[in-house]
């Protein structure tokens, strides 16, 4: 289709948005005709997710206009996905969960077929999307129960049964693996050759895909350029390939082990036979895993492979660790210490947390929290705590954010603030799920330093985990990898690996 002759879909003149009690994007114009494919492209906090927001009507237009042709689009024609959606959805379950605690109603929260048929698509559109998007080992889950990876799976399968016109898609690839990446690309790429229009917010060049032909490129609160995308460019982008680490290489039963050196001490995490299943499926299957003082370990796997689990199991948040013999820092679960005894000792930066901690306060007040591993501040921090929390501040880079709301943060400048948060009580343990996610390159390129810095100069021991090769920090000693159906295996890591 020639998008120059295909007419309007869209217009935005001359308009500014009004987000947080803060004036953005001042004077925007952006025109999206038909058949065009739009890649949104700048640094966290730049406005994208905004400015999507504002195409859809969910964020208001306070100066300007916005235009939708009639004859081609109606605002429920348009789909807007990103990690506000997320949060939104779970905040959701949480007030109807409360809901029904009053009520005395004993019932889990919602669960993906129940999200599934709530959007009143036909039976056979939402068995159609259940085997598209390997939804059926999902459906009677909870949907706080996901991962990451498979919630981004869910979220956007449901948004096809909506029949959009228009899917915009804020960094639909955080959170799954290579090839759930690739399968998500070759999936979109279909969707637009049968009619379906994109808008794709990405920080990675890789994710640029083949079938984007615009692009529009934010900075410095306002529009830096925007127009069509070169095919010389789109080619040197050389979008979703084969060439990140697969998951699934490497993988073996659990007699599969390398032996690793015994180190000195009790370990700071030890494992026997840990199991744990859901719905009749094993997620870990007998695992056998010591941690030592010194060690700093990565954990790869699949979607679905279980390393939400095994993560929450360590840092207390999953009951099955009281069916498992499971030592933490020289005591077992479930014989006298308490969560909080065990939080002490340990920072996690997740999505998952992220997701849960909703508060309008100050980002440093987020910060402080980690001392008292608290959702929200309610008791005083010390000058020690506040110096120290400030010292993190400088070395993240992260004094705009310091004195900003948290809700009002985009999702990547609420990731900079958790990773402060995470690291700003020295733990004895440090669990990064997925810290990058969502990060411009800049801000991933500062994490990345600090937690190798963590990693080879500090007593902290480091738990880390990506689906991006190019993300592994270089003081990693050790990897376990999991598979799908419990299987798990360890090697010790070189310094090449």
């Amino acid at each position: 289709m020639d998008s120059s002759a295909s007419g309007e879909l869209i217009r935005l003149e001359q308009i500014t948005l009004r987000v947080g009690g803060r004036w953005i994007l001042p004077d925007t114009s952006w025109t999206i005709a038909q058949g065009q494919n739009w890649v949104i492209l700048g640094p966290n906090g730049s406005g994208k997710t905004s400015l999507t927001a504002a195409l859809t009507g969910e964020v208001p237009v306070v100066a300007g206009r916005r235009w939708l042709n009639p004859d081609a689009i109606r605002p429920q024609d348009m789909v807007r996905l990103s990690f506000e959606t997320h949060q939104r959805l779970i905040a959701r379950d949480e007030a109807r969960d409360e809901a029904r605690g009053f009520a005395g109603i004993d019932e889990q929260g919602f669960s993906v077929r129940f999200l599934l048929d709530a959007t009143e698509a036909s039976p056979e559109a939402v068995a159609a999307c259940t085997h598209r998007w390997d939804l059926f080992p999902l459906l009677d889950q909870s949907i706080r129960s996901l991962s990451t990876g498979e919630m981004r799976r869910f979220l956007i399968g449901r948004a096809l049964l909506f029949n959009p016109r228009l899917l915009i898609l804020d960094e639909p690839f955080d959170g799954l693996d290579a090839s759930m990446r690739r399968y998500l690309a070759d999936r979109v790429t279909a969707l637009v050759r049968e009619g379906l229009q994109i808008i794709l917010v990405t920080h990675r060049d890789e994710e640029m895909l083949p079938a984007m032909t615009h692009f529009l490129e934010l900075g410095e609160g306002r529009v830096l350029r925007q127009g069509p995308l070169r095919v010389k460019a789109r080619r040197e982008k050389q979008p979703l390939k084969s060439d990140h680490v697969d998951e699934n290489d490497g993988t073996g039963t659990s007699a599969d082990i390398t032996p690793v050196s015994v180190k000195n001490g009790a370990p700071l995490i030890r494992m026997v036979n840990a199991s744990v299943s859901f719905e009749g499926r094993r997620i870990l299957d007998n695992l056998n895993w010591n941690v030592y003082h010194g060690e700093n370990w990565l954990v790869a796997g699949p979607n679905g492979a279980g390393k939400s689990t095994l993560l929450r199991l360590i840092s207390a948040d999953h009951l099955q660790a009281y069916a498992n013999e499971i030592y933490l820092f020289g005591h077992r679960r479930g014989t006298g210490e308490s969560i909080w005894e065990i939080k002490q000792r340990i920072g996690m930066v997740s999505s998952e947390f992220q997701v849960r901690y909703r508060k309008s306060i100050s980002g440093f007040e987020v910060i402080l929290s980690g001392f008292f591993d608290s959702v929200g501040l309610f008791r005083l921090a010390s000058q020690a705590q506040r110096k120290q929390a400030g010292d993190w501040v400088a070395r993240l880079q992260i004094e705009r954010l310091a004195e900003k709301p948290f809700d009002r943060m985009s999702s990547g400048q609420q990731r900079m603030v958790m990773i402060a948060r995470a690291v700003v009580k020295d733990p004895v343990l440090l669990i990064l799920d997925e810290p990058c996610q969502g990060l411009d390159v800049r801000n991933r390129e500062r994490v990345l330093a600090m937690v190798a810095h963590i990693g080879s100069a500090t007593p902290t021991n480091l738990i880390f985990t990506t689906h991006h090769a190019d993300e592994r920090p270089p003081c990693m000693t050790h990897e376990l990898q999991l598979a799908k159906d419990g299987e798990w295996a360890i090697r010790r890591l070189s310094e090449r690996d």
